[in-house]
């Protein structure tokens, strides 16, 4: 059997019966209808039986205009274009049917009051049984009218939720009617609950995809910020370099600086004779200052220009020379480092005077210096010391070893004696051999 399409409605039809039909129970209103779901109206070739697939029925509320509509809400291309730009879409279950309201749900049963053997196929408590099933509203009652319906809260028949399917009386007792809308009422919150546990697992498995849609898209973010910060990285290192090469006043004598480090292996002296070493001096003395007042200014909370803290690059381009910016309570270790090895180069040895000689000196520098000295041994001797200090030291030729120490003596007191020994408590460490 050969086919053709339908140059009217855009349809394939048999080639059996081209352009005719035989309805004869469904009034050529369903769409193994040729002609209706062709598009077409009936004509005197068809050989169908109470056609309502005419013209005079497809104007709204016709048979024909109906019967499109409902199809077009369960199969919404089952018409061609201009079908579909001129009918629009109904729920079946909004049909109008005697004895309801327009817009009223109802099933479609419900319109139906005849079976095939033409007598009532429903009776009228059976009808109102489906009206408050449809409205999902139970029927009031009183278990003092009907003492019949009290239901025992204590004990639990969920075995028996999906063993209902339908009435078994038609015409029931009106306590039998109240417990089959009670039942129907239940079945349908049962349904809504059940609905509500499709929907939540639906977006439960929603979510969950869109979560793990959002941890890749994370993930390729944070790679993204990674190589971000490589490239940034590398950019920041190029402009810090070229700023250090800058023509300026600070990049000039960090590069002396750098100089006389290189050539002489210590930081410049202000002891020393040569102008441009002890203005180097000077200059490095400065830029501590410098650090120190802006650490207070942080701490105290004032927002004056931090020349080194918003520039790290000229701080870690000094620390690579061996100055360091940390403060203690006296003096830094490299500043007392620093004025170890003057007084070296000053006097040719690192032997200090006694603690006699050194209060009879009153000499401030130098009292300050043999204490730190003196520190810095203690410090050795009970591990208190980081490896990089005593690397340091023994770089100038300083030796832990060689430091004597006296035993503590006590202060003892005779009766008729106007004399006292005075004495240090601790330890006591006299002088360093000269190496």
């Amino acid at each position: 059997m050969s086919t053709t399409k339908n140059a009217e409605g855009g349809r394939w039809q048999s080639g059996m019966n081209k352009g005719k039909c035989t309805c004869s129970k469904t009034q050529c209103l369903k769409l193994y209808c040729e002609c209706f779901s062709g598009g077409k109206y009936c004509n005197d070739d068809c050989v169908c039986a109470s056609c309502n697939n005419s013209q005079e029925h497809d104007v709204e509320g016709g048979a024909r205009y109906d019967a499109i509509a409902y199809i077009l809400f369960r199969k919404p291309d089952a018409f061609d274009e201009e079908t579909r730009k001129r009918i629009a879409p109904k729920d079946p279950k909004t049909r109008v049917v005697a004895g309801m309201k327009s817009g009223d749900k109802v099933p479609i049963s419900a319109g139906k009051t005849k079976g095939k053997c033409g007598r009532p196929k429903k009776n009228a408590n059976q009808a109102r049984i489906e009206l408050v099933a449809a409205k999902h509203e139970a029927i009031e009652f009183s278990t003092a009218e009907y003492p019949q319906l009290a239901v025992d809260e204590h004990g639990d028949y969920s075995d028996l939720a999906g063993a209902f399917t339908k009435p078994l009386f038609e015409e029931p007792s009106r306590p039998l009617e109240i417990a089959y809308s009670q039942q129907t009422k239940m079945e349908y919150q049962k349904k809504i609950a059940q609905q509500k546990k499709a929907d939540m697992a639906k977006e439960c498995k929603q979510l969950r995809e869109k979560l793990q849609e959002k941890k890749l898209a994370l993930s390729l973010a944070n790679d993204e910020i990674k190589e971000c910060n490589k490239k940034l990285g590398t950019w920041t290192r190029k402009v810090f370099d070229l700023e250090l090469e800058e023509p300026c006043e600070w990049n000039t004598n960090y590069q002396k600086l750098s100089a006389y480090k290189e050539l002489h292996g210590k930081l410049p002296s202000k002891k020393s004779q040569d102008e441009e070493e002890k203005s180097l001096s000077v200059w490095l003395d400065t830029v501590r200052h410098e650090k120190n007042e802006e650490d207070d200014d942080e701490k105290k909370g004032s927002k004056t220009k931090r020349m080194i803290d918003d520039y790290p690059h000229r701080q870690q381009s000094l620390e690579v020379l061996g100055i360091s910016f940390g403060r203690r309570r006296d003096e830094t270790f490299e500043a007392m480092l620093q004025k170890l090895v003057e007084y070296k180069e000053e006097h040719g040895t690192l032997r200090f005077p006694s603690d006699e000689q050194c209060e009879k000196s009153k000499n401030l520098e130098l009292q300050s210096l043999q204490k730190w000295v003196k520190s810095q041994v203690v410090n050795f001797r009970s591990r208190k010391m980081s490896p990089d200090a005593i690397r340091q030291l023994k770089e100038i030729g300083f030796s832990f070893e060689k430091w004597c120490l006296s035993k503590p003596k006590r202060t003892s007191k005779k009766k008729g004696s106007a004399k006292q020994e005075e004495t240090d408590e601790g330890t006591d460490i006299t002088e360093n051999v000269v190496v």
